[in-house]
């Protein structure tokens, strides 16, 4: 049976401001300012739940304490999400690590100009989660792999989705990494 690979990135800024606008009105009594869930939209990127979390959070104070909230309230009242956002953070050398250890190869072998399948076929994996699971630019997760162009991430990608539609143990390979590098 087939699957269907879809792509699915956290909200832009622009729409998680707009949500938290519409939260925000959605709420009784709530008066935050635009600053305030501007910071937060800014601040809690990783998913929709979370910004409801700490707007509840946020709105429930300002109620109780019946006065403006600022900024710097704000930030203290969310400041365990923040430290959970920014370790939460995937990053293309996270991705690396997760498919050197996963496919038993050295971290130089990312970068490197070698390419053997055993080396070539993981360092596309890693460029194809890179390109799925951040909001990095083709140039700069090349530039992570040795100093590769855009186009060389592009075709990593192709093949790897390619490989996925064939091939249910790498679809499966695929999955688990993924699960991997989320934790």
């Amino acid at each position: 049976m087939w699957g269907m690979v879809t792509d699915i990135q956290p909200p832009d800024l622009e729409t998680r401001v707009a949500i938290m606008r519409k939260k925000a009105m959605a709420m009784a009594n709530c008066h935050l300012s635009n600053e305030v869930l501007e910071f937060l939209a800014t601040r809690i990127t990783r998913n929709v739940r979370r910004m409801e979390g700490a707007l509840n959070k946020v709105a429930t104070f300002a109620r109780l304490s019946k006065q403006p909230l600022d900024v710097a309230t704000a930030e203290r009242l969310v400041r365990d999400l923040l430290v959970e956002e920014t370790q939460q953070q995937i990053t293309i050398e996270k991705i690396q690590r997760k498919v050197v250890e996963y496919y038993d190869l050295r971290l130089s072998d990312m970068a490197s100009k070698r390419r053997p399948s055993h080396i070539a076929f993981p360092r596309q994996v890693a460029m194809y989660l890179s390109r799925v699971l951040t909001s990095q630019p083709l140039k700069e997760i090349g530039e992570a792999f040795g100093g590769r162009d855009h186009g060389t991430v592009i075709h990593a990608c192709k093949t790897v989705e390619n490989m996925m539609e064939q091939d249910e143990t790498i679809r499966r390979a695929i999955d688990f990494l993924t699960k991997q590098i989320n934790l």
